[in-house]
């Protein structure tokens, strides 16, 4: 059988392509997943379609299974603890009216200032700093009422933060840097620094990939922080990212073709060898930044 590829997304042609929306009961497609390389993935999947199609397919890109299992601050607090990784010490709610009523009752185990979170929303829209008491009963009313809640301890970022974004088996890296506030957020003001402390960022980029192997995720933006020598502290997950570290919008897709480009490699060797294995085929990974794209 000469070897192929199938694709779901538009964006990328291989040897066989098929819409997104491609009825999975059909036998032929069945037939064209069964007996392909591997399977290129659409850009929006539900976790039920995810599962239907991986059922057929040997190999895909990108796993998703780490997106759907840590969807939330919350979930991405309890996959830091079963993996083990260092985190900010937290406190997880099921809504914010516990969390409330807890903190009425308890206060702050860390004293202030800490960090109150809500589950969801990025650009730090529902993470606020809790300074003094009665500021958190305020800032409690703007956490959706239906969604989990977190009390965080403080982290001493020194005014900057590490994004790393992972896609496939190579890393791009960058810092965010505030002006002394709270928020390192590029949406709020902060500032790229793609060259500095690179010792940091190589530490940085280690943790995370080696953290994507056991989690099974393939494309993802990291927040780390680095209070002291010792581990970087993961902050949060993003699944959802923004591009301006990676070069825009055609940066990202120069990063996210190079990891397809990897990965479709891999599988062919893969299949060449014999192989049976399922799902994404991962090997060490090497940072890389938008100008080893564009040179």
């Amino acid at each position: 059988m000469v070897p192929y590829f199938v694709s779901f997304l538009p964006q990328v042609s291989m040897e066989e392509n098929l819409p997104p929306y491609s009825p999975l009961d059909d036998p032929t497609v069945q037939g064209l997943l069964r007996h392909a390389v591997g399977v290129l993935l659409p850009e929006y999947l539900t976790p039920s379609r995810y599962a239907n199609i991986t059922r057929y397919a040997r190999q895909w890109f990108p796993q998703l299974e780490g997106r759907f299992h840590s969807y939330g601050k919350s979930r991405q607090i309890l996959l830091f603890r079963k993996l083990g990784v260092r985190h900010p010490e937290s406190i997880l709610f099921e809504t914010p009216a516990q969390l409330l009523t807890a903190f009425l009752q308890e206060g702050s185990p860390w004293g202030y200032p800490f960090v109150l979170k809500g589950d969801k929303g990025g650009g730090g829209s529902r993470v606020f700093p809790i300074r003094k008491p009665e500021s958190l009963p305020r800032r409690v009313t703007q956490l959706p009422g239906n969604e989990p809640a977190l009390m965080q301890r403080w982290v001493e970022h020194g005014g900057k933060d590490l994004r790393v974004v992972v896609y496939g088996d190579h890393a791009v890296s960058y810092f965010r840097v505030g002006g002394g506030n709270f928020y390192n957020n590029v949406c709020r003001g902060g500032r790229i620094d793609h060259t500095g402390w690179p010792d940091l960022q190589e530490k940085g980029v280690r943790a995370v990939t080696a953290f994507c192997r056991e989690a099974r995720i393939d494309v993802a933006g990291f927040d780390l922080m680095f209070p002291d020598a010792g581990d970087p502290v993961f902050v949060e997950i993003n699944f959802h990212f923004g591009r301006k570290g990676l070069g825009g919008s055609e940066g990202h897709r120069l990063h996210l073709r190079r990891a397809i480009e990897d990965w479709r490699r891999r599988c062919l060797r893969l299949f060449t060898e014999g192989g049976e294995g399922r799902g994404r085929v991962r090997v060490e990974a090497t940072p890389a930044t938008v100008s080893d794209l564009q040179s």
